[in-house]
């Protein structure tokens, strides 16, 4: 295999001379990886008189060249991860021909598809033809003008440079659509899930428990006199509480519990495979922690009050689940407070 770069003809351009790329000009500091890399080309072909004048006009006109001698090396070079996609492929030569290269490039085509121009002595209609329901983009007999080869190798550049920019646009839009789903599942504040996403996911575990009869509790938490704390401290040091709260909890849950920011100054957890005995301890260590952790901007400990529930799968609704957790929450408050009472 043989690759060509034109250092030579680079180290002659001044810096900011601007080039000429499949006719499109771009100064050279403009080009980006992904046009380096649609500036690649590869091209097979058996004639050595042939491949030398494809190589030296390419070269000229800007391109960076990997030469295959014949069809076997061509498919091993395509085979690469990475490598040009932009191919000039005879039709006839030793080990693959052109037309079958084609076919098994569009059978394993991946996200980039590959520019192929087909070149050949060939110039029955007959021939292109089969050249392009092979899967070719583009047919050039011999003898060929160097004009007109420049110009089909253009249109090839641009048809890549085009499929890399949707690509581009298509997987930023992947990410903006995954980031907008992530915001509207997650509390801005807390990092914690929301209401929302707590509803969902708290359907999807009833769901496992009944379906796999396993084990399934909630713990409802109020923190105590939060209202004190913005009223003297004001809603900076009430946001940081909340934050340093919910940090505490996803510190001492497991990886798979569902913690959510219910409202206010109140958070729900969902423990599948964990039964009400599991969940009164988990409770009381989380209680402890929040008692024994300085608070931000505040000069006294932060408590709080929790309600545990398990679920009872033979007959009771997601809605009577939420309510029994929500009274044995405000059985905790009307008993003082700083306590963990579990739900009857």
């Amino acid at each position: 295999m043989k690759k060509t770069q034109n250092i030579s003809a680079a180290e002659q351009r001044p810096p900011d001379e601007k080039i000429t790329v499949a006719g499109q000009w771009l100064p050279t500091s403009e080009k980006t990886p992904g046009e380096r890399t649609l500036m690649k080309v590869l091209i097979a072909d058996d004639d050595p008189s042939s491949c030398l004048l494809l190589e030296s006009l390419l070269i000229k006109w800007g391109y960076e060249v990997t030469v295959a001698h014949d069809g076997d090396e061509a498919w091993r070079i395509l085979c690469l991860t990475e490598h040009p996609l932009l191919v000039i492929l005879d039709w006839m030569m030793p080990g693959i021909e052109g037309p079958a290269i084609v076919s098994r490039l569009r059978e394993r085509e991946g996200p980039l598809p590959h520019y192929v121009i087909i070149i050949t002595s060939k110039e029955k209609e007959s021939a292109t033809v089969h050249a392009l329901n092979a899967g070719a983009d583009d047919f050039v007999a011999k003898p060929f003008s160097q004009c007109e080869l420049q110009a089909r190798v253009a249109v090839g550049f641009r048809v890549n440079h085009l499929h890399m920019v949707l690509m581009d646009k298509m997987q930023k839009l992947e990410q903006a659509t995954e980031t907008i789903s992530r915001l509207a599942r997650t509390d801005e504040l807390t990092g914690l899930h929301n209401r929302r996403s707590f509803n969902e996911n708290f359907s999807l575990a009833i769901s496992t428990a009944r379906r796999h009869n396993v084990p399934l509790s909630l713990v409802s938490i109020d923190l105590d006199h939060f209202k004190r704390v913005n009223d003297d401290y004001g809603h900076r040091a009430g946001d940081q509480v909340l934050q340093m709260c919910a940090s505490l909890l996803l510190e001492m849950v497991r990886e798979e519990d569902i913690v959510a920011r219910w409202g206010g100054e109140e958070f729900i957890i969902v423990l599948l495979y964990t039964d009400g005995d599991s969940a009164i301890t988990l409770a009381e260590r989380v209680r402890s922690r929040f008692e024994q952790t300085p608070a931000p901007l505040v000069p006294y400990a932060i408590t709080a009050s929790f309600g545990v529930a398990q679920f009872k799968q033979e007959c009771e609704t997601e809605d009577a689940l939420l309510r029994r957790v929500d009274d044995a929450l405000y059985s905790a408050k009307s008993q003082g407070r700083n306590r963990v009472i579990v739900a009857m």
